[in-house]
């Protein structure tokens, strides 16, 4: 259970970490709004805990994005769908 927890705050913490990053390095992209964030979070998940394992129950936040990018076309066609459409909520 307790590594469950700690998966899930690790992905939950995936999308907020280019609000970080943004912060930090001001010609960072702007994070995707929260809908965004919570719609990849909810279509990914089971993916990340697949894929991405490793950085997921470590807690490594920028692992786990660099992960899920570089996987992306390993992932569910629903999470493909989400993050396009939270780089395209990004963008315009």
């Amino acid at each position: 259970m307790i590594r469950f927890l700690r998966v899930a705050a690790s992905a939950i913490g995936l999308l907020a970490l280019s609000a970080t990053a943004q912060a930090q390095a001001p010609t960072a992209q702007p994070a995707a709004p929260p809908a965004a964030q919570a719609s990849v979070r909810e279509a990914c998940m089971s993916s990340i805990m697949s894929l991405c394992a490793a950085q997921a129950t470590s807690g490594d936040r920028a692992g786990i994005r660099a992960c899920l990018i570089e996987n992306l076309d390993k992932t569910s066609p629903e999470c493909q769908a989400a993050v396009k459409a939270a780089a395209q909520s990004v963008q315009h």
